[in-house]
């Protein structure tokens, strides 16, 4: 009999040897002729602490904000900031098939996504893109940050990164 084949569930992570990281990411928008520009070129995502390699990262939710009233953002968006995850080993590659939209801002939003370390030189790099129109409010103001914290799980339980290499060879590269 085959089997069943291993399924990523958060219950069954290794918590006792997979301590949280955190991820976190600022980006000032340019302020020109009444508009607030995100238009970033992938940047340096900072951990708290550095990456080991070898190590299961296992990405489990995401929070988004800006340092301005949430109804000021929701109501002045032009094009919708998207928040975009990239993973550099040899290249830059996009770590999201797709980028998270930003309508509101976004507490705990759920994602998953793994990624294992390969070398020291495996860095995460992130890039926000959008435009806000300035209201009345917001007058005054520049820049306006968005932020995004990123919130995962550093597994370095050597039998559960081999599980999800034999499993999804494809997902972790």
């Amino acid at each position: 009999m085959k089997a069943a084949p291993f399924i990523s569930r958060l219950e069954d992570l290794p918590y006792h040897t997979s301590p949280p990281i955190e991820f976190t990411y600022k980006s000032p928008a340019v302020f020109l002729n009444g508009y607030y520009t995100w238009a970033d070129p992938p940047t340096l995502l900072t951990p708290d602490r550095p990456l080991m390699v070898n190590s299961l990262y296992y990405f489990r939710t995401v929070t988004m904000a800006a340092d301005i009233e949430e109804a000021d953002f929701s109501s002045c968006i032009v094009t919708t900031p998207q928040f975009q995850m990239y993973r550099r080993s040899q290249n830059k590659s996009i770590m999201f098939r797709e980028p998270i939209y930003m309508l509101k801002f976004l507490q705990n939003f759920d994602y998953r996504k793994l990624w294992i370390t390969q070398q020291d030189s495996d860095q995460l790099y992130a890039s926000f893109n959008g435009v806000l129109r300035q209201n009345a409010a917001l007058v005054g103001r520049s820049p306006i940050n968005l932020i995004a914290l990123i919130s995962a799980q550093e597994i370095v339980d050597e039998g559960y990164i081999r599980k999800h290499k034999e499993a999804y060879p494809h997902v972790l590269e």
